[in-house]
């Protein structure tokens, strides 16, 4: 009796902390939503060591119900940690409320360079933390992460491109978002950088940030930026300079939410109260 019991509270012990972070036991089993995992977006590379988390893999999110009239907008999503860790799964739960109101959402994998090469001063906190580089410009290491996660973030999308009959993909409403490190990766790739697939119809920033503006060479494109007041590792100020610097070059599409009160990766926060913030803000966008 007593072995039942502790393996009982054990296991109670366990679900909370997945609870708690998020990944809800029964979230990949929605019934609105179909999962396609691991799906190769681009040939596998000698750089990412067998380390599954830097290898160009996919997971793709499909509402249950098709309508084989109506083509599926798609949200591009590249997960966060530095460049150093993480991985598509951790924000499955996030992916999958997406998806469940209508929407194609793609999941990357990616080559973390900083998890292969380990490099001193080469974190996003590091170089963060305590607001914009005086010179501009981050660790060469970093802005080389950066470069490779933005590259195989131009892959997905050129499998996008590829499988858009395949998943009734409409190409005219492609989103890239990221978190953290993603989403410098999804601002660099979106805003930075000719796509190598479709036109990126907007950019949904959590928490991230560009290294200078001036290597901007799409502002135009509308970004909705989501940021928290209290983050530790990622200074708010970047979120406050992309915004201005878009302002001055026109762009009225865009918008910025400073989260009070809210700190870093508040990924739970989003998925729980901002998820029909982003449908509205792409809605809006895709009729422009």
């Amino acid at each position: 009796m007593l072995k039942t019991k502790k393996y009982f509270y054990s296991l109670l012990f366990l679900l909370s902390i997945k609870v708690a972070s998020g990944q809800s036991a029964n979230s990949e089993q929605d019934q609105t939503v179909n999962i396609l995992k691991d799906i190769r977006y681009a040939e596998k590379t000698d750089s990412s060591r067998n380390d599954v988390s830097s290898d160009r893999l996919l997971d793709l999110y499909l509402p249950a119900k098709l309508s084989k009239s109506e083509k599926l907008p798609v949200y591009m999503f590249i997960h966060g940690g530095g460049f150093s860790g993480g991985d598509k799964s951790q924000t499955a739960v996030f992916c999958n409320k997406l998806a469940s109101k209508g929407i194609a959402v793609v999941s990357i994998n990616y080559l973390l360079y900083l998890k292969l090469n380990k490099v001193k001063g080469a974190s996003c906190s590091a170089n963060m933390a305590k607001g914009l580089p005086a010179s501009g410009k981050f660790h060469p290491s970093l802005h080389h992460a950066i470069e490779i996660a933005g590259a195989d973030a131009n892959l997905a999308l050129k499998w996008i491109k590829d499988n858009a009959s395949k998943y009734n993909f409409n190409l005219k409403k492609v989103t890239i978002s990221g978190g953290s490190a993603g989403a410098m990766t999804a601002l660099y790739t979106g805003l930075c950088k000719k796509s190598e697939g479709p036109e990126i119809a907007a950019v949904v920033n959590l928490w991230g940030g560009l290294e200078n503006n001036d290597q901007i060479i799409n502002p135009k494109i509308p970004v909705l930026t989501f940021h928290g007041d209290k983050d530790a590792l990622i200074s708010v100020d970047y979120a406050n300079s992309l915004h201005q610097f878009l302002e001055k070059k026109g762009n009225k599409s865009s918008k910025l939410i400073i989260m009070e009160g809210i700190g870093h990766a508040a990924y739970t926060y989003i998925t729980n109260n901002k998820v029909e913030e982003i449908l509205n803000f792409l809605e809006k966008t895709y009729k422009k």
